[in-house]
């Protein structure tokens, strides 16, 4: 099932995945909604929960989905090239979970239950105008979910994590990962180029009008190349 926000200049109702994730000892939980389970939004979303964690397990074990999992097989399934960017970058490894075996995942399939009755129930009446206000309001739940005490314990998750778990996580590195995306593009008489998937303009020096630019681009950056050198840097639009 999926969550959803409304778009104001539109009114159109964008429904939207929910990403869940949990450490194994504590069973502390994370959630957060992102418009797909596109590569791109899967990366992002499990970049946000490492950091949000303030470290790094020693294993990922994500579902079968096609996000991380090109080749499923039992015993060596092929793994995503972002996804074995992310561990390496990270220093971790990736492990999934395999087909038809959800054993293997037993404790975020059981906080995908409480996720339901924790989260979405308590905001199906709701109605947000954008993703990170959507994600606002998840992330107050899945926090009240998560100093919720426990059944038959005298601990809520939130202090198990706290106190026998995070010191276990490796730091985090100094650069959070993003993916990258490669176009080539001719400057054009404006000195910009334009960047078709955001239909936005990005301005080059001036000097470089008529050659070829190389633009690597992230969720958040800009980079413009020529001759194999960076001649500009932007914020993306």
């Amino acid at each position: 099932k999926t969550l959803s926000y409304i778009d104001p200049s539109t009114g159109e109702v964008i429904k939207c995945q929910v990403f869940v994730a949990c450490l194994p000892y504590s069973d502390y939980c994370f959630a957060m909604a992102v418009r797909s389970q596109g590569i791109a939004d899967f990366i992002h979303a499990l970049t946000c929960c490492l950091h949000h964690l303030g470290g790094v397990p020693q294993a990922l074990v994500p579902d079968n989905l096609k996000a991380a999992v090109v080749k499923s097989d039992r015993y060596e399934p092929g793994i995503n090239t972002a996804l074995d960017d992310l561990a390496n970058h990270y220093g971790t490894t990736v492990v999934p979970a395999r087909v038809r075996k959800p054993k293997d995942k037993a404790l975020v399939e059981n906080q995908v239950k409480l996720i339901y009755s924790r989260v979405y129930a308590k905001l199906r009446n709701r109605h947000f105008l954008s993703l990170h206000e959507l994600n606002k309001a998840i992330g107050e739940k899945v926090l009240a979910h998560n100093q919720t005490r426990m059944q038959r314990k005298n601990y809520c998750r939130e202090e198990k994590f706290l106190a026998d778990e995070k010191h276990l996580l490796q730091p985090l590195p100094e650069t959070t990962y993003e993916m990258k995306y490669y176009k080539e593009y001719k400057v054009a008489p404006n000195n910009h180029i334009c960047l078709f998937k955001d239909s936005h303009y990005y301005s080059v020096p001036y000097i470089h009008i008529g050659k070829q630019a190389k633009v690597v681009y992230t969720r958040s950056t800009v980079f413009i190349y020529v001759d194999g050198q960076r001649v500009a840097a932007h914020a993306r639009g």
